[in-house]
Order: C-alpha cells, then sequence, then structure tokens
C-alpha cells in the first residue's frame, strides 16, 4: 500500500471515476477538505472504500469568503478522524484576513486538543512561524499527528515544527527548487510522508498517474536522502494513519 497524505479528490474533474479505479488499486489517499460545507457529501461519495479518509477541511485562503461555516465545523468535528486542510496563508492575496484566518486556526487546534487522535494536514504559506507558535501554544496531546502540506519556510523554522513532533508530506514541486531540497535533507526519514496535491500539481484522469507520481517520489526522495525511502514511507504511513 502507497498512501497520499494530501490531494484534493473533491477538486477532481473525474471524481467518481477515481473512487472506482481505487476499489483494484494500491492507493490510499487522505482526502482534504477546503470547506466544511462540502464534507458530508465527499464523505457519501466515499462511504464504501475504507482507502480514502476525508478530511473535515477550512482552507485558511477561504476565511471570510462564506464557506468558512465555523458552526458547522464544530458540529462536524467530534466524528471527524482527519482533519484539513487548515492552517495559515499570509501570502499577499489573504494577508488582509490575517487576524480571522489565526483566531479560527487556534480554535481548531484547540478543539484537536481536546478531542485527540486526529491527523490534521496543516498550510502554512508565508505563516509557517505563526502556525508554530499556535501549535507550541496549545499542543499538549501525544496522540494527535500534526503535518505540515508543502513545507516552504526557513530551516530554523522547520526545526522547532520538528522539535514539536510534527511530520510533512512532501510533493513533486518540492523536488524542484533549491529551498525544497534543503527541507527535504532536513527532514528526519521518520518524519517523512508523501503526497501528491493533485489537482493542483497536475491534472488527474485515473489513479494509476497518482500511484505512478508516488512511486517516482520514493525513488528521487530515497536519491536525496541516500535511503532506501520505501520501507520507511510505509512504516511512517501506518504510524500517522492507523491503517
Amino acid at each position: 500500500m502507497i498512501y497520499d497524505a494530501h490531494c484534493h479528490l473533491d477538486l477532481m474533474d473525474n471524481m467518481s471515476r477515481i473512487i472506482t479505479e481505487m476499489q483494484n488499486s494500491n492507493i490510499s489517499l487522505f482526502a482534504v477538505g477546503t470547506t466544511p460545507k462540502a464534507y458530508d457529501r465527499e464523505v457519501q461519495f466515499c462511504r464504501n472504500n475504507p482507502h480514502i479518509k476525508v478530511g473535515l477541511g477550512m482552507h485558511p485562503q477561504l476565511i471570510s469568503s462564506g464557506y468558512d461555516d465555523m458552526r458547522l465545523f464544530k458540529a462536524l468535528f467530534e466524528r471527524s478522524h482527519y482533519i484539513g486542510e487548515v492552517g495559515l496563508d499570509f501570502s499577499k492575496e489573504y494577508i488582509q484576513t490575517k487576524e480571522i484566518q489565526m483566531q479560527a486556526f487556534c480554535d481548531i487546534v484547540k478543539l484537536c486538543e481536546q478531542y485527540g487522535e486526529k491527523v490534521v494536514s496543516v498550510h502554512s504559506l508565508k505563516s509557517a512561524n505563526t502556525v508554530i507558535e499556535i501549535l507550541r501554544e496549545y499542543k499538549t496531546q501525544r496522540n494527535n499527528k500534526y503535518i505540515f502540506h508543502w513545507f516552504t519556510g526557513t530551516i530554523p523554522q522547520l526545526e522547532k515544527a520538528i522539535e514539536l513532533g510534527c511530520y510533512f508530506s512532501i510533493n513533486p514541486s518540492m523536488l524542484k527548487t533549491k529551498s525544497g531540497l534543503e527541507v527535504i535533507n532536513t527532514i528526519p526519514v521518520d518524519r517523512m510522508l508523501l503526497e501528491t496535491d493533485a489537482p493542483f500539481t497536475f491534472k488527474v484522469q485515473h489513479i494509476e498517474e497518482i500511484e505512478k507520481e508516488l512511486k517516482r517520489l520514493v525513488l528521487k526522495i530515497s536519491e536525496i536522502v541516500k535511503t532506501d525511502m520505501t520501507d520507511v514511507f510505509y512504516e511512517n504511513f501506518r504510524e500517522v494513519f492507523r491503517y
């Protein structure tokens, strides 16, 4: 089994076909959401496929968009083992909602710590330091798994996140930049996961394309860290996703 720890199944043009194809594949997905309003619908679509883990999302880019229903998020939270995509985005397009984003993310982390046993995919564009400070302030449970998706912060910030016990999902785009390669070389191998972030990194027509990309990632990362990562990734996925 190979695991995609962050993809947007509900934003793929052919979601139903991919769900059907997964019945005979060797793939598992963490299908992150962007709004709580889409959660129940995706859960229903995926209800017969145990290899799809649907995330309850509140994407920071959608804060103040009309899709950021925190009351609904809280109502769904208790029965949602997988949380994401959540976090902060302080890029120039979204910095104007910084304070509201921070309040929402604080509330979400506090909920995770109240309930425990959550797997959380975290967005941290231009905001890694603030994400880390919020986790440092509220993180008390050892049984929550926080995964930094596509980490683009500094190495000192990365080291702080490692100290907090966080995991990191690595996607194809990170292999193409000097900073991405530096991040990969710094993450302990037992904290690494794979992600495609499809369909944002590439368009998907069939599940085999995701499988091919994940296998390519395993080979490339193995070359970078000079260790065969095949079994390491499998064990990391088992530890985080408990399948």
